[in-house]
């Protein structure tokens, strides 16, 4: 199902998505960065679902979208120095390795985090495309694999895109800046 955000639209947009993550569901969203993939973090089926639809090997680990700090907090056990970098960072087009499992992102991108709230878990923070393939800032660029057996696709009209977030491994120093983005890491 595709649906259009608007202002109108919004609560039903995000109504409608957290029922399909409830259900283990995948959705296409629009990010403070490019359009990405999110499925229930803490749902293990639902995280195998999208690692075949992606064709990542099982050992790659998926980012995760976080409503605000407290979340990260609830969810994922913090050394002190990473509490900083994420505080002064986040919300932001960066993204955190705080351990070999688990890698920190809270976008600026009101739609992705009002839904995780709402949510009230982790979602996964990965691009909407193949394995290998460029991230994209349009749903007409969209994989037809991905169209096709994704549950929900959410199509802001006024998106814009950007480059993919930074991302940092902050798990031990010194920290290591793994891709560029936008916004550049000085830790």
């Amino acid at each position: 199902m595709q649906i259009t955000l608007t202002q109108q639209s919004r609560g039903l947009v995000i109504n409608k998505a957290v029922s399909v993550l409830e259900k283990g569901g995948i959705i296409v969203y629009p990010s403070d960065t490019v359009y990405g993939l999110a499925v229930d973090a803490t749902n293990d089926a639902a995280i195998e679902r999208l690692t075949d639809l992606k064709g990542r090997r099982p050992d790659q680990k998926f980012s995760y979208n976080f409503s605000d700090f407290s979340m990260v907090e609830k969810f994922v056990d913090l050394k002190e120095d990473q509490k900083q970098i994420i505080k002064k960072y986040l919300p932001g087009p960066l993204t955190f390795i705080v351990s070999g499992e688990v890698s920190v992102r809270i976008p600026e991108n009101s739609i992705i985090t009002d839904l995780t709230r709402a949510f009230g878990k982790p979602t996964t923070a990965t691009s909407a495309n193949l394995t290998g393939m460029p991230p994209i800032i349009s749903i007409k660029s969209l994989d037809a694999k991905l169209y096709l057996n994704s549950d929900l696709i959410i199509e802001d009209i006024e998106f814009a895109g950007a480059k993919p977030s930074t991302i940092v491994d902050i798990s031990e120093k010194p920290y290591k800046v793994i891709r560029e983005g936008d916004v550049p890491f000085q830790g």
